[in-house]
């Protein structure tokens, strides 16, 4: 399903809004991918910037028609499709550690290789589309200073790996975890979600507002929200940007 149609592109400005300028097409089929080369002005979560050396990684989106997905289980997409990216890095690089930094950043260790941004279109009571957003640092090197924690594939391949074959690789990977949803078989999702967590289980601080707490993560409720045991026992759940990791 996913990468049946593949679109490749020179340069250009986000695959996610070459993506949305596609949506009005009658003939657009379901697992459409636009991968880019460059791209200049990649979104990341709440507007912020995706940077990305061009030719050296990987920057794409898929069109996907999530209909058998209501509103209120749209976050049930986001888990498949990341574990998928996470299933992508794990088949190559072995045993490094990668996790997901809630609610959709890829970590090796305790650094970011990569992120998802999924903006969702919704007809009536269904998710009529979903523009998946991914960007995967493959193979370089050199980052922009002003990133907080940039790291990438290669940095722990030790060798430049081909795109076109990690494009591929990547593809069958969320293919496989998208099918699952669609079929109804990804019973084990939102568990296998939650154990991916980055620090899931683990006393850590965290801040609200400006306010410092140490809590443990329990999880990610049906809405996408954070769940955190505090010292007391009681459970909070956030919303994305309510609260922040203090690494």
């Amino acid at each position: 399903m996913i990468g049946n149609t593949l679109i490749e592109l020179d340069r250009v400005d986000s695959t996610n809004e070459y993506a949305n300028r596609m949506l009005n097409r009658d003939d657009l089929d379901d697992g459409v991918v636009i991968w880019a080369y460059d791209q200049y002005s990649g979104k990341g979560q709440q507007q912020h910037a995706w940077q990305s050396e061009a030719g050296k990684n990987l920057t794409l989106t898929v069109i996907l028609k999530p209909w058998f997905l209501s509103p209120d289980r749209q976050f049930q997409l986001n888990k498949a499709i990341t574990l998928g990216v996470v299933d992508f890095i794990r088949k190559s690089l072995g045993s490094v550690p990668v996790s997901i930094k809630w609610p959709n950043d890829i970590y090796l260790g305790s650094l970011k290789v990569g992120g998802i941004l999924i903006e969702n279109r919704i007809l009536g009571n269904r998710l009529e589309y979903a523009l998946v957003g991914i960007g995967l640092n493959i193979n370089q090197i050199t980052f922009d200073g002003a990133l907080p924690n940039p790291i990438s594939m290669i940095h722990h391949l030790r060798h430049e790996m081909k795109l076109r074959e990690a494009l591929h690789s990547l593809l069958i990977s969320l293919d496989l975890r998208y099918r699952k949803l669609v079929q109804d078989e990804s019973a084990d999702l939102d568990e296998e979600f939650n154990q991916n967590l980055f620090g899931f289980g683990q006393w850590r601080r965290f801040s609200k507002g400006n306010e410092p707490f140490e809590g443990r993560i329990r999880g990610v409720d049906e809405c996408g929200r954070l769940c955190i045991e505090t010292g007391d026992g009681e459970i909070l759940c956030f919303h994305h940007k309510e609260v922040e990791y203090i690494l």
